[in-house]
């Protein structure tokens, strides 16, 4: 792909510890070259449904909650796990206690100062409401806050990937005021007080969320870093509007309406590229598209027709349809890039098939009687509307009564909640640093994927400590992927935003972030 180098940013998200080699890119420029002051507006896809960070695993929430909230730690440029919250931590060598010390100082956006009772009561509530938490604390014995800065967490088995769980900011381990948990409980929280560089101000429905700098923000004194590291506040505040047409919100930052658009065209990519006025973010590896089924009830829980949807698909032209330009994807079966020490061949001979007539004969194998296969998916998403006008289309030549319904992308939130309102729903799936935080690996997860086999991988997954041992075990699980099929996966996108040039220290990732972030005047 030709790029403006002056106007195009590219990221690779490389894990460290992961690769053969890794060379993170610096942490950005001199932070004595950031201005200061002026209002970010970014253009987004649509409307989040709330910000409660820990029980939406939703890309909406978890770009805006992220500026909020803070976890105890939280990963770096290279998706190393660095302290945030925490000022540090011990593990017993049996690997079951983890003793975590928080640091003082630090004040919630209501004027609090952070206490461990805060972070105990907030761990409890994310092992309750929390997809990731609920696996997290199947191994969890204890939660303890011996002092007001400590923090224990006694484990039943070791749980390799723990500190990751608690740094990811997707269904992230938040913390918040004990007062705010107490009052929610497992509902919904509607009340967003962390500990973040920006604090929520106000939000007018179907018009804009508006966050503001928090003056009295705890910063870390360690070099910025990815979602690590120091993060300040140059800017007054930020705005989210929610713009479903991804040609307006490119528009929109064209004419200076706003100085971020996310999720935009790829199709747009060759023009905007050669605009000195903009830059165009182009974030690899950024995420695949999927499939997911509800494997609790209805038609899609008789795993043969899931194998038959499967056997009918042929990916190329969905990724086409998806994702534009051939330069932004890929298609490939394994859930981790070639290089990485995730990447995995198994179930690889199931992927991209193309076989409509096999497809029939497993259905006809499944006792398929014609039934509706409801299918949910957005426009707001471009991509996934695509994704699923293309496949409903090859899934009907095979023999599916396909009920293609489409939403906006808050009410296909609630609906794949809800197990007697669809059989498969449409979305995407950022990379993440370890396999045991995809998704559809809690059985909490819509798609309710909990069969005997999955449960006993996931289990073993988590308790090896070994890393050659887990990539055998994660070897056996994407085989299982595409053997049982809970999902199907189409393959792998590069993401694509567009900012101003204005944007100065920008770190394009699959979740924009703005601290340490300013505009140019």
């Amino acid at each position: 792909m030709r790029r403006n180098t002056k106007a195009s940013l590219v990221v690779a998200l490389l894990v460290l510890g992961m690769l053969a080699v890794n060379s993170p890119a610096p942490a950005g420029q001199a932070v004595a070259a950031v201005p200061q002051g002026g209002t970010l507006k970014v253009a987004t896809i649509g409307e989040p449904p709330n910000l409660d960070v820990m029980t939406l695993p939703a890309d909406l929430v978890t770009m805006i909650g992220q500026h909020i909230f803070e976890q105890m730690f939280a990963f770096d440029e290279a998706y190393d796990v660095k302290p945030m919250l925490a000022e540090s931590y011990t593990v017993s060598p049996d690997g079951k206690t983890y003793t975590i010390k928080l640091r003082k100082g630090v004040k919630f956006h209501n004027g609090q100062e952070m206490t461990s009772t805060d972070a105990l009561a907030s761990i409890n509530r994310w092992g309750k409401v929390s997809s990731r938490g609920k696996i997290a604390f199947n191994s969890v014995e204890s939660v303890a806050a011996p002092d007001a800065s400590t923090v224990v967490i006694k484990l039943k088995t070791p749980f390799a990937p723990l500190l990751s769980f608690l740094a990811f900011q997707n269904t992230a381990a938040a913390v918040m005021p004990k007062a705010i948990v107490d009052k929610f409980g497992d509902k919904v929280v509607t009340e967003y007080v962390g500990t973040g560089p920006y604090r929520f101000e106000d939000w007018r429905p179907d018009f804009r969320i508006r966050l503001t700098r928090y003056t009295e923000y705890a910063a870390r004194t360690d070099a910025p870093s990815g979602f690590a590291g120091k993060k300040t506040a140059y800017l007054d505040a930020l705005e989210f509007y929610p713009v479903t047409e991804a040609g307006a919100r490119i528009a929109g930052v064209e004419a200076g309406d706003y100085q971020y658009a996310y999720t935009v065209s790829k199709e747009a990519y060759p023009r905007l590229s050669k605009n000195a006025n903009l830059m165009t973010l182009v974030i690899s590896p950024g995420q695949w598209g999927w499939i997911i089924f509800n494997n609790k009830q209805g038609i899609a829980a008789n795993q043969g027709v899931r194998q038959a949807a499967l056997a009918a698909l042929n990916m190329e032209p969905i990724l086409r349809a998806a994702y534009g330009l051939t330069d932004f994807y890929q298609m490939e079966p394994s859930y981790y890039p070639k290089g990485t020490a995730w990447y995995s061949t198994g179930g690889a001979t199931y992927y991209n098939q193309k076989n409509p007539a096999l497809a029939k004969q497993l259905l006809a194998k499944a006792g398929y009687k014609n039934e509706p296969l409801r299918i949910i998916c957005t426009k707001e998403y471009e991509y996934m509307y695509n994704i699923g006008v293309t496949a409903a289309a090859q899934l009907k030549e095979a023999g599916l009564n396909v009920d293609l319904q489409v939403f906006d992308w808050a009410t296909v939130l609630d609906r794949r909640g809800k197990p007697d309102m669809y059989d498969a729903f449409v979305t995407g799936h950022g990379f993440v640093p370890d396999p045991s935080l995809i998704t559809i690996l809690s059985s909490q997860y819509p798609g309710w994927w909990d069969s005997p086999e999955k449960n006993a991988l996931v289990a073993k997954l988590n308790s090896t400590t070994q890393t050659a041992a887990r990539k055998q075990v994660w070897d056996k699980m994407q085989e299982l992927i595409y053997t049982q099929v809970p999902a199907i996966r189409i393959g792998q996108e590069k993401l694509f935003d567009v900012a101003t040039a204005k944007l100065v220290n920008y770190w394009p990732s699959v979740w924009p972030n703005f601290w340490n972030v300013g505009l140019a005047k």
